[in-house]
């Protein structure tokens, strides 16, 4: 007899059906892990089906998931539910790999990592005081509301062997009454025999280096680095805790949220773009000349393709295949002039938007370098 019920994921509403080849207990085992996010009476937006026995699996129309075991059943099931309820936020809201915890307020605190970081034991540590919003996947609205996903916490040291874990046999606490809003992101730091932890804000660029990576579908929101860079700065910046245990967090939380504010930069959307566009007027603002005749032998350099640029003060912020890079000094006018051009026009650009180089300094040498490491970098590209 197959056993299924609904769960709450962030947007959606998922359906969990589990095979008879599961046997009775766990499958009440499995249900039980989601008692907190269980949802009667409402039409699921995605089915899952997850089985011991592949072969029910053959012209399944559902997403399915099978396993050796009901232990790997259920952590690989915690993980397909909560990759349907990021898909369903695609483009609607910043989602960072992150737990969450709220005080009685609504204010939340994002605490940022990679797997393996200590989300979990952090958030577990903190939500037996504070709120239990999430312990894996934060998703934030533009104008700062967080929606809340209090899924099992996953419990253990390796992926594959987590084991998902209902907050409320946790004994973590409920959401306030209240709306729940982005206050702090805080990036875990845990280190080997720190004796006095500590929280630091983090320069933008150091953040955004930070926050990119630990992010899903970010490049499906409609304006990706304003979005990111607009929610850090209303949050007063990143903050980086240095700790060792996790049980020292609590006595950190003020500073998570009062850590001083970086100085709010002078944001300019320079563009979002699926590819090298081409689109001159909106590009190059720095005004490249008319690009001379050249042999057909000669190379042309252009932007690589790319998702969105975001001027930040002197500084560039380009996205691309959901890795950030700052440029400063030479590298925007190089990546402003590419429009196929040549080297020689590069250095035009460069000697007409730069202040004049030192008698000693070769531009055409600097140029090439600089050139060469944007190409490296995957920003400009050779044609």
């Amino acid at each position: 007899m197959t056993t299924a019920f609904d769960v709450r994921t962030l947007g959606s509403v998922v359906r969990v059906e589990l095979h008879d080849s599961v046997d009775e207990t766990d499958r009440e085992r499995i249900r039980d892990q989601w008692v907190d996010l269980i949802e009667d009476g409402v039409e699921p937006d995605v089915t899952i089906r997850g089985t011991l026995d592949r072969s029910s699996l053959l012209d399944d129309a559902n997403p399915a998931v099978s396993a050796a075991s009901p232990e790997h059943l259920a952590a690989t099931i915690a993980t397909e539910v909560t990759l349907a309820g990021i898909a369903g936020l695609s483009g609607a809201a910043l989602m960072l790999h992150a737990g969450g915890v709220a005080l009685d307020d609504g204010r939340v605190i994002a605490l940022v990592g990679p797997s393996g970081r200590g989300k979990t034991t952090a958030t577990q540590a903190l939500a037996t005081t504070l709120g239990y919003v999430t312990d894996e996947t934060l998703a934030v609205y533009p104008d700062g509301t967080v929606v809340p996903y209090r899924k099992p916490l996953s419990i253990g040291k390796h992926p594959e062997t987590k084991t998902p874990v209902a907050a409320s046999q946790r004994g973590l606490r409920d959401l306030p009454d209240a709306e729940l809003r982005l206050d702090a992101i805080v990036v875990l730091d845990r280190r080997e025999n720190v004796e006095t932890p500590y929280v630091e804000l983090l320069p933008l660029r150091d953040g955004l280096n930070e926050i990119v990576p630990q992010t899903s579908f970010l490049s499906a929101l409609s304006k990706p680095l304003r979005t990111l860079v607009t929610t850090i700065l209303a949050t007063g910046g990143v903050r980086r805790v240095v700790y060792s245990e996790a049980d020292t967090l609590a006595a950190l939380v003020d500073d998570m949220l009062s850590a001083g504010s970086i100085e709010s930069p002078q944001l300019v959307d320079v563009g979002v773009s699926v590819g090298d566009c081409g689109c001159e007027a909106k590009l190059n603002p720095l005004g490249a000349g008319e690009t001379t005749t050249e042999s057909d032998s000669t190379p042309l350099y252009q932007r690589k393709d790319y998702r969105d640029a975001l001027s930040v003060d002197d500084s560039l912020v380009i996205l691309s295949h959901n890795r950030v890079t700052v440029l400063d000094g030479l590298g925007p006018v190089l990546w402003f002039a590419a429009e196929d051009v040549t080297e020689a026009e590069l250095v035009e650009a460069a000697l007409r938007e730069m202040p004049a180089p030192p008698e000693h300094v070769d531009p055409a040498q600097v140029v090439a370098a600089t050139v060469g490491e944007l190409i490296e970098g995957g920003l400009l590209v050779r044609v």
